[in-house]
């Protein structure tokens, strides 16, 4: 989803190293925006008046070279603006926002996935994007994938844009599969597994004692979702109004995956992951197959010295999964709020995401027309297409005003049995029902916006 770079020196924290790699990647471009000394003959030409945008990411040091081409393109267009980031991890964004409005200190512009954005638009944080859209139709909302937009497109308003598009695949080593003598998994133009041949190869590529895995998986709710949707079940209705999980088909496909590891014992446990010291069990060629994401492609290329490549999900009752993303959006309380327009549309043109996203294998480009840059990011792995083709058949329905507070309730409650094999699924999917639906209740009830 990181790595870490080794060369850095240990007095320089992570969000130093951010805010120098920015400020590295600006060097050239300020030192053109500093005038000239005057000569003989010559008026002194004036200063150029600079603005500060602050904006808040989750960048790390192992992929912040390719948000830099965003930044550096940025920088071409208006010299006069300095970008200043501030780092807030993935699982800090919202309270991260909502405790800077408290106190009055929100960033002009900030990442942000399809989860984050609802509760904190809801709230009026967030600038409409509307009228911005409207006075400049060369920006083609249409080309945003409407999977990944649901997060940041509703209530009739865009509250931000997206930068990609998220489907989760297997990554499989292809000697194991080889000296197993098993067909690789289905691939692009291909029928998915049903989730009973996966079991079965997962079986036939599992080795005593540790020595191999068939498989490689994790409790998250995103993945789940994936088995969720394909055996029939929903996490919210069409509306975001009320969670659905609390349903037998919802219960059927997380038994699968608990029964991955418990029963089949073909992955393994959350236990022997956290104690192995962190090891990449992928990288390492412990297991055969990893569950992952079109985001891990990147560092794969980067980590895996053997042959690799990507299939498709095993599919239940019906052939569905997952998508998702993340974005940027502009603060409603911003001093610049037109610059930070500007460079919410720059940063999510498609020529930028093309190059910032889709060809160093970052991502799937949330703009379509972007899209076929990711294709050229493949590395020993000969069919990245995998993960665009399954976003035909994927669905998002996970964007909501509760989504911090369901994504709580999973943890203690799913994640509690995950981590251990133990307890009643079904039991569990009706406490988290029933706790996001008392938080969504209350998050309607506080909206303070038309909706």
């Amino acid at each position: 989803m990181n790595g870490s770079s080794r060369w850095i020196s240990p007095d320089v924290s992570r969000r130093r190293f951010l805010q120098l790699s920015s400020l590295t990647g600006m060097g050239i471009a300020l030192a053109a925006c500093v005038a000239p000394a005057p000569t003989d003959g010559m008026q002194e030409e004036p200063a150029m008046e600079m603005i500060e945008l602050r904006f808040q990411n989750w960048f790390n040091e192992s992929d912040m070279h390719t948000w830099q081409i965003g930044l550096d393109q940025f920088k071409s267009e208006r010299p006069d603006v300095d970008m200043k980031l501030e780092y807030a991890g993935w699982g800090d964004t919202t309270s991260t926002i909502l405790a800077g409005a408290a106190a009055g200190d929100l960033p002009d512009v900030f990442m942000a996935s399809d989860e984050h954005v609802p509760p904190v638009a809801s709230v009026g944080l967030v600038l409409d994007l509307n009228p911005y859209i409207d006075a400049m139709p060369e920006i083609d909302v249409d080309d945003f994938a409407a999977g990944v937009s649901r997060g940041f497109n509703f209530w009739g308003r865009w509250w931000g844009f997206p930068y990609d598009q998220s489907t989760w695949g297997i990554y499989y080593n292809k000697g194991m599969f080889d000296e197993a003598g098993i067909p690789y998994p289905p691939t692009e133009g291909q029928t998915q597994w049903s989730l009973d041949e996966f079991v079965e190869a997962a079986a036939a590529l599992t080795k005593p004692d540790g020595e191999q895995w068939g498989t490689q998986i994790n409790g998250g709710q995103y993945l789940n979702s994936a088995f969720i949707y394909s055996a029939g079940g929903r996490n919210y209705d069409d509306d975001g109004r009320e969670c659905l999980i609390s349903s037998p088909e919802s219960a059927s496909a997380l038994q699968w995956m608990v029964d991955l590891v418990y029963k089949h014992k073909v992955a393994p446990t959350a236990a022997e992951l956290a104690g192995s010291g962190g090891i990449n069990y992928f990288a390492s060629g412990l297991v055969a197959m990893e569950m992952n994401g079109q985001w891990s492609l990147q560092s794969k290329n980067a980590e895996v010295e053997f042959d690799f490549d990507i299939g498709f999900l095993p599919i239940g009752a019906i052939q569905s999964t997952v998508t998702g993303g993340s974005g940027f959006c502009c603060s409603n309380d911003s001093e610049y709020p037109d610059a930070a327009w500007e460079f919410l549309a720059s940063y999510t043109s498609s020529d930028t995401l093309a190059e910032m996203v889709g060809r160093p294998g970052r991502g799937i480009p949330a703009r379509w027309s972007a899209t076929p840059a990711y294709l050229e990011a493949g590395g020993k792995a000969e069919h990245p297409g995998a993960f665009i083709e399954q976003l035909s058949w994927a669905f998002n329905d996970r964007s909501t005003l509760a989504s911090p507070q369901f994504n709580d309730s999973w943890s203690r409650h799913y994640g509690a049995i995950y981590d251990t094999g133990e307890g009643d699924i079904a039991a569990a999917l009706e406490l988290i029902q029933e706790e996001t639906n008392e938080a969504l209740a209350e998050k309607w009830a506080a909206v303070t916006i038309e909706v």
